[in-house]
């Protein structure tokens, strides 16, 4: 449902608020959404252009703690098989080394020692800018998981000769810039293929955590994998996960 169809005349709040829970993404995103929307039609109004503006009553939304929802194996298996090439090595990457998007996208094949199973995390994209991780706890040492190895190993074929960033968007043979195009173009098309509930792509680091913890990996360990300055947010998000072994 797109609520701008048919003309401001027929757009209500109660159909922007309709549009806005259909939207796959938070809240925080859809709230950047409205606030360029609501500044737009509040100009068109004060240019007499439309009578009212329809975005006067609709509210930014309130910012949620989400509940992890980690995939299941089979739910990973699914999605995975309905990719191919960069884009099955890119999610499969992310599922299984619990890097943020924005560091998944800055690493550089000088990063990864194959031979010592580690990759180390320097940089990250942050707002279209390569920079320097902005902790001391996010420039880390990542053991690499054999399923995450496989995703690199495969990927050299596609960039490895060039030395530089690890994943390329297949369609500008560029690095991704930001995690917008993977989740427009690779991962909501992906979910929908494998009829898979939509979570966001933050989910595949949910994954990798809940996954290690309920094995029963060392979360002082896990949470140094992850980047997390000490194991206090471990416990506070992934509590349930943990192994009592």
């Amino acid at each position: 449902m797109c609520p701008f169809k048919g003309g401001n005349s027929k757009l209500t709040a109660s159909k922007i608020k309709e549009w806005l829970s259909e939207l796959p993404c938070s809240n925080k995103r859809k709230s950047n959404i409205l606030t360029p929307l609501r500044q737009m039609f509040e100009e068109l109004y004060h240019d007499e252009i439309i009578d009212k503006n329809p975005l006067q009553r609709v509210k930014n939304l309130p910012n949620k703690t989400r509940e992890p929802e980690p995939f299941s194996q089979e739910e990973i298996n699914k999605i995975l098989n309905e990719l191919t090439g960069q884009e099955k090595n890119l999610i499969q990457f992310a599922f299984y080394s619990g890097l943020r998007t924005s560091e998944l996208i800055a690493l550089r094949w000088q990063d990864v020692e194959f031979n010592q199973n580690r990759i180390f995390i320097k940089q990250a994209h942050v707002r279209g800018q390569l920079k320097d991780t902005k902790t001391k706890s996010g420039k880390r040492e990542v053991t690499l998981q054999p399923q995450a190895k496989e995703a690199l190993l495969n990927q050299q074929i596609f960039t490895k000769k060039q030395n530089e960033t690890v994943f390329h968007n297949p369609k500008t043979n560029q690095p991704w810039k930001n995690d917008q195009p993977i989740r427009k173009n690779v991962w909501i098309p992906a979910l929908k293929k494998a009829s898979i509930k939509y979570r966001n792509p933050y989910q595949t680091r949910h994954t990798f955590a809940s996954t290690l913890l309920s094995r029963g990996e060392n979360p002082l360990w896990v949470a140094q994998q992850m980047g997390h300055k000490d194991w206090g947010q471990i416990i506070k998000i992934y509590g349930r996960y943990i192994s009592q072994k």
